[in-house]
């Protein structure tokens, strides 16, 4: 897009919408969703609003992604445990399942996991207005505090690599963990590379301030510049109907983003996926606007600064805030 070479349509990120939509290179697709019948309510709610800026919506959801609370059956049993409802009882219950090379937990030093939690505490990643950080108040240093002591205090989860794992799904299929918060990409994962693990899946359970999951997503949008808007329209609308979003569930690599799918058999007849549609209801996008890289690096280095012993948890967000603040403000 930056060489002015962009094609009519085109698949968008997050972070090309963050950037294109206030430049206006991005086309507002609501005269077109107007003319040609696309309902705002033919789409899962909370897909709508990363593709809305000052009003205008400049992109569809393609699908989505978010997370749950992934468990191994068989260790549970085992431990004479249920599946935790509570953060508590998963606190609790990783205690119970810890025990020699297995860990109750692998939680990665990964803001896209954390801020699952954070946003429970009703803590929040940028100001209102965008233009500052915010994870280091209260609820920022207590949700930190919350995920990271399961390593740095209980000892009842560890950094993938210590695991001998490439990350926490990997962990989890070589059962040197027996939680995971994770996405429907394990899904797939579990069946092509851990079949014989048998696992089930839970909600995040809600924190202190509501019950909270990420919202990853992708869009289809056009160019501002197109000669062809009605015709690129169309092809969004295309891209985003009944039977395109059908292939999308069937890959079973992301969830469709129409409600007219919620009653599918591939949604309803699996728990697991099952968890994964309903969470959507209380899932937050992960967006934080046009810096977003280095929001989100920022905050992945106060988590490792804690992991590692290297900080407090108010003196590694503190520096955190400062190092996203400096993106921020350029």
């Amino acid at each position: 897009m930056s060489a002015n070479s962009e094609p009519d349509a085109m698949y968008v990120s997050t972070k090309l919408m963050n950037f294109a939509a206030p430049a206006g290179r991005l086309l507002d697709l609501g005269p077109y969703m107007d003319k040609w019948g696309i309902k705002k309510s033919d789409f899962v709610g909370s897909l709508m609003s990363p593709w809305q800026y000052n009003g205008k919506q400049y992109a569809l959801p393609k699908d989505f992604g978010d997370l749950v609370l992934f468990y191994n059956k068989t260790m549970f049993q085992q431990a004479g445990l249920q599946p935790p409802t509570t953060w508590d009882e998963v606190k609790s219950d990783a205690k119970k399942l810890t025990s020699g090379g297995v860990k109750g937990l692998s939680l990665p030093a990964d803001p896209a996991r954390w801020n699952a939690v954070l946003f429970a505490y009703g803590g929040k990643v940028l100001s209102g207005d965008g233009k500052s950080a915010a994870f280091n108040d209260s609820k920022g240093v207590d949700s930190a505090t919350f995920y990271t002591a399961f390593q740095t205090q209980d000892q009842t989860s560890a950094l993938p690599d210590t695991l001998g794992a490439t990350w926490p799904g990997d962990a989890f299929g070589k059962q040197k963990a027996a939680m995971v918060v994770e996405g429907g990409w394990l899904i797939p994962y579990m069946h092509d590379t851990y079949p014989s693990v048998q696992y089930g899946s839970v909600k995040l359970p809600p924190g202190p301030a509501k019950q909270a999951s990420l919202l990853f997503t992708n869009g289809w949008g056009c160019s501002a510049r197109t000669k062809s808007p009605d015709a690129c329209a169309l092809f969004v609308k295309y891209m985003t109907g009944h039977d395109v979003q059908l292939q999308v569930l069937q890959s079973g690599f992301a969830l469709p983003s129409r409600n007219d799918l919620a009653n599918d058999p591939a949604i309803t007849s699996n728990p697991d996926v099952k968890n994964l549609w309903d969470s959507a209801k209380f899932a937050i996008p992960w967006t934080f606007g046009p810096h977003e890289d280095k929001v989100e690096s920022a905050m992945g280095d106060a988590l490792t600064a804690i992991f590692l012993g290297k900080k407090s948890v108010k003196q590694a967000l503190d520096d955190g805030v400062a190092e996203a603040n400096t993106a921020l403000q350029q």
